[in-house]
């Protein structure tokens, strides 16, 4: 990864699409930097901007990505030295990013839904 610039410990992360599927559309993510994610979690991943495109996110969310202001949410599948891959559900699909073109990956440890639904996601091992 590259520099990671700097992140509180813990912070929230609004959804904005359904990459995640329809019911988490616009869901509020609770999401830490403390823990490093492991493979099958739900991850915040904050891109270098303009480096990176999958082509699948709507305009809105790659804009706002090359400018740095927002990030993706994403199910980390496998992960190694040199990049990480991982899987959105609406469309079903699979991205392939080096960890050159990533500034910061944290794992989600809550959502809260639109509806006001809110669930822990995993609890520390």
């Amino acid at each position: 990864m590259v520099a990671e610039r700097s992140f509180p410990q813990t912070y929230n992360v609004q959804s904005v699409g359904d990459c995640l599927g329809p019911v988490l559309a616009g869901s509020m993510w609770s999401v830490s930097g403390i823990e490093a994610p492991r493979l099958g979690d739900i991850v915040a991943l904050w891109l270098v901007p303009g480096r990176f495109s999958d082509g699948t996110e709507g305009d809105c969310i790659g804009h706002r990505v090359a400018r740095g202001e927002a990030c993706v949410m994403k199910i980390l599948l496998t992960q190694d030295d040199a990049s990480i891959t991982v899987m959105m559900l609406n469309p079903m699909a699979t991205a392939t990013i080096q960890r050159t073109d990533i500034v910061a990956m944290h794992r989600a440890f809550a959502v809260r839904t639109p509806d006001g639904d809110q669930r822990l996601l995993r609890v520390a091992a």
